[in-house]
C-alpha cells in the first residue's frame, strides 16, 4: 500500500485513514458497497465483464483479450487481458525490479507497516499515515462476516467453478478466517525468529524471517477466492510485492 500524507488525506492523517479503513466494514453493513463492480446478477453473455491488470497502482487495458465462455451456456461471458510482448510485460518487470531483496518491510525496515492499527511517522515535513496490515484484516474479516457480502462473493464464485452454494460459501468463509487469525499484532508475528545459545559462552545464534522481495503467484482455477486471497496477503505481510496470475479459465477470478 502506498503511504498517504495527511494533506493528501484532507484531515488530520490517523482520523482519516481509520475512516478510509472502515469503509470495507461500514459499507457492507448497508449491502455490497462500491467495490462490487461486478453484477453477479445480470454477468452474462449478454452484459459481459471486462477484467483489466493492475500495474503501477493503474487499472491498464492490454492490447488483446481471452474471451472466456459462460459455464452454464458456452457464450462468451468475460474478457481477460492477454498481457504479451515486451512493451505490455515491460511496467510489471520494472515494478518488481524496483523492489529491493529486503522487501518493502522486514524487522529493521518501516516494521510500522505491521501495526495492528492505523500508524504515522515523520518524514521532514510531512506526516507519513499507513494502513497497518492488522488493521486492514481486522476490517476485512468484518465485512466477510455481512451475510450480504459472503452471498455476493459465494455467488462469484459460483459464476468461475462448478461448486454448489454451499461449497462457494465455505470458501468464502475460510477466507475470511484466515483474515481473521491474521490481524492485529498476529501479522507481526508471522515475522517471529528464532534464538538458539551456543556451545561456549558469548556464542548466540539469531534467525530472523526474511521477505523475497519480488515475488510472482500463479494461481489455479478451483479456489478463485481463497487461494489467491491467502497467498497474496501472505506475500504482502512479510513485506514482499507479489505478482499475481490467476487461471485465465475461470476469467471471474480476476474480478473478485
Amino acid at each position: 500500500m502506498l503511504p498517504l500524507t495527511a494533506q493528501q488525506l484532507g484531515a488530520p492523517g490517523i482520523v482519516a485513514l481509520g475512516s478510509a479503513l472502515r469503509q470495507l466494514a461500514v459499507s457492507a453493513k448497508r449491502g455490497v458497497a462500491s467495490w462490487a463492480t461486478v453484477d453477479v446478477d445480470r454477468w452474462s453473455g449478454a452484459h459481459p465483464a471486462k477484467a483489466q491488470n493492475l500495474v503501477g497502482g493503474k487499472w491498464v487495458d492490454a492490447a488483446s483479450s481471452i474471451t472466456v465462455p459462460d459455464p452454464l451456456n458456452g457464450e462468451p461471458f468475460t474478457h481477460v487481458p492477454d498481457t504479451q510482448g515486451d512493451a505490455e510485460l515491460r511496467p510489471f518487470i520494472d515494478s518488481l525490479k524496483a523492489v529491493p531483496k529486503t522487501g518493502l518491510h522486514n524487522p529493521f525496515k518501516r516494521p510500522e507497516r505491521w501495526a495492528p492499527r492505523a500508524a504515522a511517522r515523520r518524514v521532514g515535513d510531512a506526516t507519513i499515515a499507513y494502513a497497518g496490515r492488522g488493521s486492514i484484516s481486522i476490517m476485512v474479516g468484518e465485512a466477510m462476516r455481512r451475510p450480504k457480502v459472503l452471498d455476493y462473493f459465494a455467488r462469484l464464485v459460483q459464476r468461475t467453478s462448478p461448486k454448489s452454494y454451499a461449497q462457494a460459501a465455505a470458501e468464502v468463509t475460510v477466507t475470511r478466517r484466515f483474515f481473521e487469525n491474521f490481524s492485529g499484532d498476529q501479522v507481526r508475528f508471522t515475522a517471529r525468529g528464532f534464538s538458539v545459545s551456543g556451545d561456549h559462552a558469548g556464542q548466540t545464534s539469531t534467525g530472523l524471517r526474511w521477505p523475497y522481495g519480488p515475488v510472482a503467484l500463479i494461481t489455479p482455477f478451483n479456489f478463485p477466492l481463497e487461494i489467491p486471497a491467502l497467498q497474496l496477503m501472505g506475500a504482502l505481510f512479510m513485506g514482499n510485492k507479489p505478482l499475481v496470475h490467476v487461471d485465465h479459465r475461470v476469467g471471474g477470478a480476476a474480478l473478485i
